[in-house]
């Protein structure tokens, strides 16, 4: 390609009140980067090629300001000395920006804000670029083979990407788009109250930050551009000269040691079982164990005096005893999920439990009645969930409100008429019911599926203090930061998770421990060592569970210059060697490194224990020390061939096992799972139950058929299809002229469902209608009326009678094969 250059920005070479015919602005020996009047980046010249790296009819501001919700872009802009003054007559705004160069990268700092109106955001970009074969999503790069250009905020408050209220698993800092990629940033103004609707809840409070984050001064990026080659290496130079966070191991950069990579397991450790959770660690070569659940409540971060009669000092000594060994602990959180039986909540909930629809009592109660009537119908969205008449008992925590010091759990809020909340909990999660009078503030509790509430951004401060003091007295050397969506509910976006992150490392005594979550951000991307999120309880196959999750993953993660990790599995006592051949291998392909859930009995319980063990510390300890070669590493990537590990002198040598494929012919991704309960047809590792294949019937053009067609793979020689055919209860309407159509043979089931009804077929020729609660409504026998399915793939088509563009019902069908 071209040397690297050296200086972004050598001169400002014109001004708004200079000669702009040339319009240059920023240029140096590899590229030259242009404005015009209007402050708009016009071009991003390769001067080697001649090439411009913007994409063509993208001319976007170099920054835009948002207020009411409408954003505005620079109308002119000037020099004066190193600060460029941009201006924005439309609503009569400037923001000086203060340009640094440095060696191989240039900073914007916002220094200066004059507005006639109240600036909500300032925005960087987004710049369209062309580099898009790569994508670091969280850090902000757009890559090929042969150029990088990035963007990265330079501390918490510069946010990288577009603000989005619901989950990302990696952010947008840089997202591929048609053509190419886009790079963007923003900052927000964090100092006024808002109401938000945000992940799981409408009309939640967002509260001012109180410290210099509330403003927009002081936001920075860097933006780089450089050949990939020496990519990290810059990017590495950003972190340190901008004093970002530097997490080592060793003394080596986490994000390129080979440590952050290395597998753990997670067993329940206790003063009593410390040892034999060491021994196990030390027979399959593992140097990290980590606690799934060592806390009895989350907020205050309580622990079970069974399991550590002294507290945290407990814990500390079950640590200085795994050190000895060469082995650290860690301990698992759900980040800022606060459980109902911590002091945060009961017996007196803290006042920054995160609130929603706030609005007030419009009827005195007493301490006993069961309804409440609120003010502000306004507010109804907050308290009542759309097409749900009532929530599942499972949820019951849910929905529940405050008042004053009382919490409330409510089943159901009416759906027409005035807002009432129905069948209430008084004095809940061990608060006190009491009178309340008329006009008395009522707020929803913001919470989860999980049980659970959430703090604002403030409290969330104190949460964070207080898990690094755990950490701190433990003397903990790993963390998973699993549940950091849970920033979302702060109403902060992202900054909320990113905020967590920073205020726990910055109250540790030594910050270099080795970190991960269930998600990357862009801020919290200088922290985590790598990101593992792979459930092993969504399916009985060990091999299945999130599998397509897991690989695509595995690229995401290298692209975003990341150490990676495959995520979780559980070895149990029906698990097997070649189970740990098949993933220890795939983690090899990947270099990455693999996190199992054990039991300190698992020698007791597991017949091939010892072969389990020997084999993961045989495969880790390749990994670790570099031993496979590129190509053993391409063959090892292949999820459905595996292979036995010999070492040999120097190096290792590959023999083939077998080759396998997943049952249903396809692989579990993040959002699949099969919600078929055991009681209708049971799953085992011999004979899988599919995962969900789901069908909504509708028209979407005339003659176009509606039918689904489904892939369905037979792992084994020819064999009976069972079947179970559902149609959810939360369905409105009853479904009839289902059909299965198998190859060339079709059936027409004799049956029409209500919301909750299923039909069952055991690969024969019975067919039952059974009701929700199991009763069988109708049986009939269809002669010949079974399907048979072939090894390898097989096309199943599925429907039922629609209504033409009207939407019909979700409907749910779960495959099994007998022989």
């Amino acid at each position: 390609m071209t040397k690297l250059f050296w200086i972004f920005l050598s001169t400002i070479c014109m001004t708004a009140y200079g000669n702009f015919q040339d319009n240059k602005f920023l240029e140096n020996d590899f590229f030259k980067l242009t404005l015009d009047n209007q402050g708009n980046l016009t071009e991003l010249l390769e001067k080697e090629t001649g090439k411009n790296l913007l994409m063509k009819g993208y001319n976007a501001s170099l920054l835009t300001i948002q207020s009411d919700g409408v954003n505005y872009p620079i109308t002119s802009w000037e020099r004066a000395g190193e600060i460029l003054k941009l201006k924005f007559n439309k609503i009569g705004a400037e923001i000086s920006v203060n340009i640094n160069s440095e060696n191989s990268y240039l900073t914007f700092e916002i220094v200066k804000v004059k507005s006639v109106k109240f600036i909500e955001k300032v925005i960087w970009g987004p710049y369209h670029v062309l580099p898009s074969e790569k994508i670091g999503q969280s850090i902000g790069i757009a890559y090929d083979d042969n150029t990088a250009i990035g963007l990265m905020g330079l501390n918490l408050k510069s946010r990288g990407g577009f603000e989005i209220e619901t989950r990302e698993r990696f952010g947008n800092a840089a997202k591929r788009i048609d053509g190419g990629a886009s790079l963007t940033g923003f900052v927000r103004d964090r100092s006024r109250f808002r109401t938000v609707d945000n992940w799981e809840q409408k009309l939640g409070q967002s509260v001012p930050v109180k410290d210099s984050d509330a403003e927009i001064i002081g936001a920075k990026f860097a933006f780089y551009c450089v050949p990939t080659e020496k990519l990290l290496k810059v990017v590495e130079e950003i972190v340190l000269n901008e004093d970002l966070p530097y997490i080592k191991t060793k003394n080596v950069w986490n994000k390129v040691s080979q440590y952050s990579s290395s597998s753990k397991l997670i067993m329940s450790y206790n003063v009593n079982n410390i040892e034999a959770c060491i021994d196990v660690a030390e027979k399959a070569g593992i140097t990290s164990v980590y606690h799934g659940g060592i806390f009895k409540t989350w907020g205050t971060f309580m622990l079970d005096d069974k399991d550590f009669p002294k507290g945290y000092q407990s814990v500390r000594e079950c640590s200085d005893i795994a050190e000895k060994h060469g082995i650290n602990l860690g301990a698992h959180t759900l980040t800022n999920f606060i459980t109902t039986n911590d002091p945060l909540v009961t017996p007196r909930p803290d006042p920054g439990l995160v609130m929603a629809g706030i609005t007030r009592l419009e009827k005195s109660i007493s301490e006993n009645d069961d309804e409440l009537l609120l003010q502000d119908e306004v507010v109804r969205p907050a308290y009542h969930e759309p097409n749900i008449e009532k929530v599942n008992p499972r949820w019951r925590e849910h929905t529940a409100v405050r008042i004053g010091d009382e919490i409330i759990e409510y089943s159901y809020a009416t759906s027409e008429g005035k807002l009432v909340l129905k069948d209430c909990k008084r004095g809940a999660f061990g608060t006190k019911a009491v009178k309340h009078k008329k006009g008395e503030k009522v707020s929803r509790l913001m919470s989860h599926g999980y049980k659970v509430f959430f703090p604002d951004i403030n409290l969330q401060d104190q949460m964070a203090k207080n898990l690094a003091k755990f950490f701190n007295e433990a003397n903990l050397k790993r963390i998973s930061f699993d549940g950091i969506e849970g920033g979302l509910a702060s109403g902060h976006g992202r900054y909320g998770s990113d905020r967590f992150v920073k205020v726990f490392f910055d109250h540790l005594k030594d910050p270099n421990i080795v970190a991960n979550s269930s998600d990357v951000t862009h801020f919290g991307w200088h922290y985590f060592a790598n990101e593992s999120w792979g459930e092993p309880w969504t399916s009985d196959n060990f091999r299945e569970a999130h599998l397509s999750h897991r690989l695509d993953v595995q690229q995401a993660l290298k692209e975003d210059l990341l150490p990676r990790k495959m995520g979780q599995f559980s070895i149990n006592a029906n698990t097997t060697k070649k189970d740990i051949e098949w993933v220890m291998g795939l983690c090899a392909g990947y270099d990455a490194g693999v996190d199992f859930y054990i039991s300190p009995n698992f020698e007791e319980i597991n017949k091939e224990a010892n072969s389990i063990l020997s084999e993961i510390k045989k495969w880790e300890n390749a990994r670790m020390e570099g031993l496979f070669t590129e190509a053993q590493k391409e063959k090892l990537r292949d999820p459905y061939t595996f292979y036995g590990l010999e070492r040999n002198g120097e190096g290792v040598s590959l023999v083939f096992i077998e080759s396998w494929a997943p049952e249903g012919g396809r692989t579990q991704g993040e959002n699949d799972f099969n919600s078929l309960s055991s009681s209708i047809l049971k799953s085992s590792p011999e004979a899988p139950v599919s995962l969900d294949y789901r069908h909504t019937n509708m028209t979407t053009e005339p003659g176009q058929p509606t039918a689904a067609i489904w892939k369905y793979f037979c792992a084994g020689p020819k064999q009976k299809l069972q079947f179970v055919i559902r149609l959810p209860k939360e369905s409105r309407e009853s479904v009839n002229g289902i059909y299965l159509k198998v190859g060339a043979k079709k059936i027409v089931m004799p049956f029409t469902l209500a919301p909750g009804d299923f039909i069952t077929n055991k690969g024969n020729s019975t067919y039952k209608h059974l009701s929700a609660d199991l009763q069988v409504k109708n049986e009939v026998i269809i002669d010949e009326g079974y399907f048979t399915v072939n090894e390898g793939q097989n096309v199943i088509e599925f429907d039922y009678q629609g209504k033409g563009r009207d939407a019909g019902p979700e409907m749910i069908v779960n495959f099994r094969t007998i022989k």
